[in-house]
């Protein structure tokens, strides 16, 4: 699903748990600030706010080494470009941060309820 790239955010629309499959949205990685994961970011498929989410190296369903393994000298240092490769595989969910309404209390994430699959993944800007 293709989104205009200026799209506003809706903020008045209401959380739902939607899955919006394969976004062709672009988004991007970047290093976390200390490094030891990637940050990805775009603009939501449904609500069009902007979002991040950190992926920790070696987090459950990315598909990293470990970073355990890693810090222990057991493997090589985590490589950022395979890394962003196994997050094209990953769900990802709205964390636009606005509380959308009928937010639930114990919704796993402040956004829209979103998910989707990313197709394009750039490298971003080292911050």
């Amino acid at each position: 699903m293709t989104q205009p790239p200026n799209a506003a955010h809706h903020f008045d629309l209401a959380y739902a748990e939607e899955d919006m499959g394969r976004t062709a949205t672009a988004f991007t990685h970047t290093a976390s600030t200390d490094r030891q994961g990637l940050v990805v970011a775009g603009k939501c498929p449904r609500c069009h706010g902007q979002t991040s989410t950190e992926y920790r190296h070696g987090a459950p369903g990315t598909g990293t080494k470990g970073l355990r393994s890693w810090l222990a000298g057991k493997q090589p240092e985590p490589d950022p470009v395979e890394d962003a490769g196994q997050l094209l595989q990953e769900t990802h969910f709205c964390e636009c941060g606005h509380p959308h309404p009928n937010l639930p209390q114990d919704a796993p994430f402040i956004g829209c309820g979103a998910s989707w699959r990313i197709e394009v993944l750039n490298r971003g800007e080292a911050g």
